[in-house]
């Protein structure tokens, strides 16, 4: 996949923009988790892969590319990082890059502008996305073996998997007959929870980890927000526990907290407690349980922290 190639093209269809932007590729980005003052962009594309093990060679028409793109101060900056798949003959098959054709390059970056327009200048055009031309490919997607598809960590989804096992032990003595679930959504917005919905919002503490440099750090400042509903019987908790990034990098991703499972079982107590008020009206009088502290020898620092750029950190 050859840069110039694509900064070239890129020049040429963003000139029309108000501002002057560049283009870069950054294979640290991650799917759904760009830095603050930064707006995302997914498009997808067809591609071609080649195994560096096997010489095997496949084509695909679901090649994800994540665009995280930024505008201040009248500069314009894109980074792009063009999904992997990987052999699913060969045992241990390293990811490999796609090799996207030029013709596919300017219908990606021609929609990239259009999502720019949208995103950075409030400007929609109305104009339809440009097509890709896909390739004929022989044998289904292997979600397996496509970078893409395995974005979730085997982490998160193990500390997911705990949320949940609790939390249908804290929901079983809630209203008889009535079912309650739990699900993780990381675009829920603080204090704008959707018609019908009640929230709840409370500080917990947890570790952090950078991506970048592999810095960890503890936090007692961590905001856990939950959107609740129940419908004919029915219940749902959206549950969003906010990152905080490196204050030692430069640019570093908002990275997830990890927090214990004392702390989760807490958490979810208080919030049980939440729903038998907003959604039963029993008010038992309970009061919150309090989290378990960690050592934390540096101050909190607001400018890495998701939910002081919200404006919810004070909250408990």
């Amino acid at each position: 996949m050859a840069e110039p190639e694509w900064t070239s093209i890129f020049q040429i269809t963003a000139r029309d923009l108000k501002d002057s932007w560049h283009l870069e590729f950054d294979e640290s980005i991650v799917p759904n988790r760009q830095q603050p003052g930064w707006k995302k962009s997914i498009v997808y594309t067809s591609a071609r892969f080649n195994c560096s093990e096997c010489g095997r060679r496949w084509s695909s028409n679901k090649v994800m590319v994540v665009c995280n793109m930024r505008r201040a101060y009248g500069q314009g900056v894109v980074k792009l990082r063009p999904s992997r798949q990987n052999c699913k003959i060969c045992s241990d098959a390293p990811m490999e890059k796609p090799s996207i054709t030029s013709e596919n390059i300017k219908p990606l970056l021609q929609n990239l502008v259009e999502k720019i327009r949208i995103k950075c200048y409030n400007e929609d055009l109305g104009r339809k996305k440009k097509p890709f031309r896909s390739f004929d490919a022989k044998s289904p997607h292997e979600p397996a073996h496509c970078e893409a598809s395995t974005s979730n960590t085997d982490t998160d989804r193990m500390a997911q998997t705990e949320w949940t096992c609790i939390f249908q032990m804290k929901t079983k003595d809630l209203k008889q007959g009535n079912t309650w679930r739990l699900e993780f959504d990381e675009i829920i917005v603080p204090d704008c929870p959707n018609p019908g919905w009640e929230q709840y919002i409370r500080n917990t503490c947890a570790r952090f980890k950078c991506t970048k440099c592999g810095r960890g750090w503890p936090s007692n400042r961590v905001m856990v927000v939950f959107h609740m509903r129940l419908t004919f019987g029915h219940g749902v908790v959206k549950v969003r526990p906010f990152r905080q990034n490196c204050k030692q990098c430069s640019d570093a991703p908002m990275e997830k907290a990890s927090i214990t499972s004392e702390n989760i079982d807490i958490l979810l107590e208080n919030l049980v407690e939440k729903i038998k008020i907003k959604c039963y009206h029993e008010d038992l009088g309970k009061k919150q349980r309090p989290f378990i502290s960690l050592d934390v020898r540096s101050p909190h620092e607001p400018a890495h922290c998701e939910a002081c750029i919200a404006g919810i950190c004070t909250r408990s």
